[in-house]
C-alpha cells in the first residue's frame, strides 16, 4: 500500500467518520421521536430511491470509471461526463413523468402518498447528478472536499429533520422525506461549483472526448441487468418484510443497519479510493500483484475486527436506538457480513475491471440475487427480522465469492483464500450463535476467540500494520519536536 492511498484514506476516513458520528448521535434521538412504523415508511422510501438510482444511471457511472484516466486534458474528461451524464438524466427525466401520469391517472397508487411520490422522482433527478459530481471529486482524489460533502449532507438531514418534525407541519415520515431531498439538493450546488470547470457544457463539444458512444454503452449496458439484479439482490430484504411483514418490522430491521453504518468509516473510504488507484497502478504496471494482495489483507483484518467487535457490543447500540427499538440487537449479527463481504470483494473483483468483463458482473448478481431472494422467502416467513438478516448476510459471503472467483480466471492474484474461509466460517459461527442467545459469557470467550484466530491467519498483515502506525506516529511526533526547537 502506498503512501499516496493511506494519506487519502486517512482523509477520507476522517470526513466520514465525523459523519458517522453526527449520525450516531442523532440518530437515537430521531428514533425515539419517531415510530417504528414511520421509520419504517422513511425506509421504504429510501429504498424505492436507491433501486432507482441504480437502474438509471445505466452502468455510464461504471463506464466514467473506467475510462476517466484514458486521457488526462480538461476536455477529454468533460466530454466524458457529457456523454455519460446525458442518457440517466433524460431517462430519468421520461420515467418521472410517465409516473407522474399514470398516478395522476389514478393507474397506479404509490403506496406513501402522492406527495412522496413527487418528493421521490425530485430527489432521484438530483441523486443521478449528485453521483456524477462525486464521481468527479472521487477520480480526482480530492479527498478533503469529499469528505466534506458527506459531513455537509449528513448535517443538513439532520437539522432540517429535527425542525420539520420540531414544526410539525407534515407528519413525522415526510419530513424526514424532505429533509433528505433537501440535502441531496445542497450538496449537488456545492460539488458543482467547485468543480465548475467540468460543468461548462456550453464550451464542450463532444469530440473531445475520444471514446465513442458506442464504446461507452458497449461496456456499460451489461451493468443495465446486473445493477437490477444489484438492486433485486440488495433490496430483497426489505421488500420480503414489506411483502410478509409490518411496516413496523421494516422500521426496526432499517434502524439496525444504522449500527452497521459504523463500518461506514473504513467501507465508504476504502471503497472511494480503491477501484480507481488500482486501475491506475494497472496501467502503470499489468504485472505487479503485491500491491492488490497487501490491499486484500489489510481490509480483511479491519473488516472482521470491527465485524466481530459490533457482535459483542450489540446490545449496547441497540439501546441507543429505544426501547421499541430493542429487537436490533439480534438482527445487527449477520447484517454486519454485508459491508464485510463487500468490502473485501472489491480487492479481489479486479480481473472483471481490468479486463473489462462487465457482462460477468451480471452473472455474480444474479448468483447472490437468487441466494438473497431464495433464502428471505424461506426464512422471513418464519423469523422475520432475524431471517432478512440470515438470508442477507449469507447471501453477501455468496457475492464475495462469485466475485473471487470470477475475476481470478482473468487476473491471478493470490489472495489466500484458505485462511479467509477460516475466518469467515468462525464469524458466521459466532453470529449465528449471537442471532438467538443474549448476551452471555461465552459471546466475550467467542469474541476473544475469534480475534485470536483472525491475529494468527494474518499474523505478518497485522505486525506490518502496528509497525506503520507506529513509525507513523513516531513520525509526527518528531515533527512536532523538531517545529518546536
Amino acid at each position: 500500500m502506498n503512501n499516496k492511498f493511506i494519506k487519502h484514506f486517512l482523509v477520507i476516513g476522517g470526513g466520514t467518520f465525523i459523519s458517522m458520528i453526527i449520525g450516531f448521535l442523532t440518530t437515537p434521538i430521531i428514533t425515539r421521536i419517531v415510530n417504528p412504523i414511520e421509520y419504517g415508511q422513511y425506509s421504504i422510501f429510501t429504498m424505492y430511491s436507491s433501486m432507482a438510482l441504480m437502474v438509471l444511471c445505466l452502468g455510464l457511472d461504471q463506464a466514467m470509471v473506467r475510462f476517466f484516466y484514458e486521457q488526462e486534458t480538461l476536455e477529454y474528461r468533460r466530454g466524458l461526463l457529457l456523454k455519460c451524464l446525458k442518457y440517466p438524466i433524460c431517462g430519468a427525466l421520461i420515467v418521472s413523468a410517465l409516473v407522474m401520469c399514470l398516478s395522476m391517472t389514478g393507474l397506479i397508487q404509490f403506496e406513501l402518498g402522492s406527495k412522496a411520490l413527487v418528493v421521490l422522482c425530485v430527489y432521484t433527478i438530483a441523486q443521478i447528478i449528485y453521483r456524477f459530481s462525486q464521481l468527479l471529486v472521487r477520480l480526482q482524489y480530492k479527498s478533503k472536499l469529499y469528505s466534506f460533502l458527506g459531513i455537509v449532507q449528513k448535517s443538513i438531514y439532520v437539522i432540517v429533520a429535527l425542525l420539520l418534525i420540531y414544526i410539525g407541519f407534515w407528519d413525522n415520515t415526510f419530513s424526514l422525506e424532505v429533509a433528505t431531498f433537501f440535502a441531496i439538493i445542497v450538496c449537488v450546488i456545492i460539488s458543482i461549483c467547485a468543480e465548475k470547470q467540468f460543468w461548462s457544457f456550453n464550451k464542450v463539444e463532444e469530440k473531445h472526448c475520444l471514446i465513442s458512444e458506442k464504446e461507452l454503452i458497449k461496456y456499460a449496458y451489461p451493468y443495465v441487468f446486473s445493477m437490477g439484479v444489484t438492486t433485486l439482490f440488495q433490496y430483497a430484504d426489505k421488500m420480503a418484510l414489506n411483502i410478509y411483514c409490518s411496516y413496523e418490522e421494516v422500521g426496526i430491521y432499517s434502524s439496525t443497519m444504522t449500527l452497521v453504518h459504523v463500518f461506514a468509516i473504513i467501507q465508504t473510504t476504502f471503497n472511494t479510493l480503491w477501484a480507481p488507484m488500482a486501475v491506475e497502478h494497472y496501467s502503470k504496471d499489468q504485472n505487479e500483484k503485491t500491491f492488490y494482495q497487501k490491499g486484500n489483507q489489510i481490509i480483511t483484518v479491519i473488516m472482521f475486527f470491527i465485524g466481530l467487535s459490533l457482535i459483542l457490543c450489540k446490545d449496547v447500540f441497540s439501546l441507543l436506538l429505544g426501547e421499541k427499538y430493542r429487537e436490533a440487537a439480534y438482527i445487527l449479527p449477520f447484517l454486519i457480513f454485508n459491508p464485510i463481504m463487500y468490502t473485501i470483494s472489491e480487492t479481489t473483483v479486479n480481473g472483471l475491471v481490468f479486463k473489462k468483463k462487465s457482462n460477468m458482473q451480471v452473472l455474480v448478481s444474479v448468483g447472490a440475487c437468487l441466494v438473497n431472494v431464495i433464502g428471505n422467502a424461506l426464512l422471513v416467513p418464519r423469523l422475520g427480522c432475524q431471517g432478512a438478516a440470515i438470508s442477507t448476510g449469507v447471501s453477501y459471503i455468496g457475492f464475495w465469492a462469485l466475485r473471487t472467483f470470477l475475476s481470478n480466471k482473468y487476473f491471478y492474484v493470490d489472495f489466500h483464500l484458505k485462511k479467509f474461509a477460516v475466518i469467515t466460517l468462525i464469524t458466521v459461527l459466532y453470529a449465528f450463535y449471537n442471532t438467538f442467545v443474549k448476551f452471555n459469557i461465552c459471546t466475550v470467550l467467542g469474541y476473544f476467540g475469534c480475534l485470536i484466530v483472525l491475529v494468527v491467519l494474518y499474523f505478518d498483515t497485522v505486525r506490518w500494520s502496528l509497525n506503520y502506525v507506529l513509525v507513523t506516529v513516531k513520525n509526527i511526533f518528531e515533527r512536532k519536536q523538531h517545529c518546536i526547537k
